[in-house]
């Protein structure tokens, strides 16, 4: 969680407008502002927002080998001559994308889940298919926006943020640019890694990835008594893997005969080595959830929140909410004012709000703040509700929380006890749980006859499901087993 707010008209989500440039892939017609340049001076401009907003991982050697093999496809691409970039953000979900020329993101959680570098290649040529067939500046890119909106969804809005957020668990893939276009760059993607020298085969290996993905989420939806939560199942406009893998098998079977001199780079080995060490999960910049609690090094802090509940750590936020989603927490954090009261903090932030039964509030470490209840504004019943507002003083830092829930007692939330409670568990960290601000890591280990992945399971971070989270990092999903001398992922 960090300090800065999303801003909500974001880099991804610009709108280009009239102006027919040629399309550097197919040669037709592209719809965008002033043509490349003008698309480029606007991702450029936007590049800032979307790295404040996800944040860049923090490992230079990571990032540079992931700039040398896009540079490697850039070169083999439509736009050769063109200066592409390449970025890593520090972001746990499976995604990668791009907002125009010629800017490619690629999320931290992505590179966890591929096994090859030309895994890798096969997901960033595909994105730079996207730029050479100029897709960006031929739609809205509102996928970034739909998003990072639901992220930022603050609880005074009165929509279903909540729902949004639980619904696809946080982790939406940008929406896509429709079926047509997303099979081009396919196309286009294959094209480009062949030319570099890839293994156009490993392509199918990525959408087996997702295949898996989904599989494995049905089962747990069936175990869980819900409906699954599926990457085309929510974005209905991005082709099944199904479709896709048949496609790119469909593409490397005719070309199965111009293989290199040297064969195909797949480097299956060396990758592996490359993310050796890189954080699964939540990274030490965006704090550490362990079990119920937060923990942040850099901010000296930790803070419960009630069992049972589900804890989505954001970049800018905090949100924890009850399995049922009939109760939500929200946690942000604004600058201290040198010259304002806890009392007058929070007063004037719910100004022009009916609010009610305010009180000061003593935490630990000395820490003051106050809390007050308005009478509307939760996310549970469209704006309708009570919530329950609080901040804390805490060094140079506000900390400011709002609960509620869907049943309500008097005008107040039926769970105000225990956001209560919640917020007077923010305290300084102990000197012996610095420890716990480190994140789980990914460990490269060699297999032996005698390798059972299931020996590992219990060391993976998640409540459930251990073994088959592990099986899918390492693509054995389900119950497939390395072998002997094979390096594969462990979580640690």
């Amino acid at each position: 969680m960090k300090r800065q707010l999303i801003t909500l008209v974001l880099a991804a989500a610009c709108t280009f407008t009239a102006g027919c440039v040629s399309n550097p892939s197919t040669g037709g017609k592209s719809v965008g502002v002033g043509g490349l340049e003008g698309e480029k001076k606007t991702v450029q401009k936007n590049h800032q927002e979307i790295v404040k907003v996800l944040g860049l991982y923090d490992d230079q050697a990571l990032q540079e080998y992931v700039n040398i093999v896009g540079q490697r496809l850039a070169q083999s691409s439509d736009l050769p001559n063109e200066e592409f970039r390449f970025y890593v953000l520090d972001d746990e979900n499976i995604n990668a994308f791009v907002t125009g020329c010629c800017n490619v993101y690629v999320n931290r959680g992505l590179l966890v889940n591929l096994n090859s570098e030309a895994e890798l290649a096969g997901v960033i040529g595909h994105e730079i298919g996207h730029i050479t067939a100029r897709h960006p500046a031929r739609r809205q890119a509102r996928g970034m926006a739909a998003s990072l909106g639901a992220m930022a969804a603050a609880i005074l809005t009165g929509s279903n943020a909540v729902g949004q957020l639980a619904n696809i668990g946080a982790q939406a893939w940008m929406m896509g640019y429709g079926r047509d276009n997303e099979m081009e760059a396919d196309r286009l993607g294959l094209k480009y890694m062949v030319k570099a020298g890839y293994n156009p085969n490993s392509i199918g290996n990525v959408f087996r990835m997702f295949q898996a993905g989904e599989k494995f989420e049905r089962q747990r939806a069936t175990a869980e008594g819900r409906e699954p939560r599926l990457y085309h199942g929510v974005f209905s406009s991005h082709p099944s893997p199904d479709d896709r893998e048949v496609q790119a098998a469909k593409g490397a079977a005719n070309i199965k005969g111009d293989s290199p001199p040297d064969g195909w780079i797949d480097r299956h080995d060396e990758y592996l080595t490359t993310i050796n060490g890189i954080a699964y999960g939540s990274s030490k910049a965006q704090g550490i959830v362990r079990d119920n609690r937060f923990y942040h090094a850099d901010m000296g802090i930790t803070l419960a929140f009630p069992r049972g509940w589900t804890i989505e750590n954001m970049r800018d936020r905090l949100l924890a909410f009850t399995p049922k989603k009939d109760a939500v927490l929200q946690v942000t954090i604004d600058a201290k004012p040198e010259k304002q009261a806890p009392r007058e903090f929070l007063l004037t932030k719910l100004k022009g709000q009916s609010v009610f039964k305010g009180e000061p509030l003593e935490g630990s470490d000395d820490m003051e703040g106050y809390t007050a209840l308005t009478r509307s504004g939760s996310p549970i019943d469209n704006g309708l509700g009570p919530v329950r507002w609080a901040v804390m003083y805490r060094g140079q830092s506000a900390y400011i929380f709002a609960g509620a829930s869907r049943s309500a007692m008097n005008g107040v939330p039926e769970v105000d006890g225990l956001i209560k409670s919640t917020v007077l568990t923010l305290r300084g960290l102990r000197p012996a749980e610095f420890p716990l601000t480190e994140p789980y890591r990914i460990k490269v280990v060699k297999a032996t006859p005698q390798t059972d992945l299931e020996a590992y399971a219990n060391d993976m971070p998640e409540e459930k499901f251990k073994k088959e989270t592990l099986e899918l990092i390492n693509a054995m999903y389900p119950n497939k087993k390395p072998a002997p001398g094979q390096l594969f992922k462990i979580v640690e």
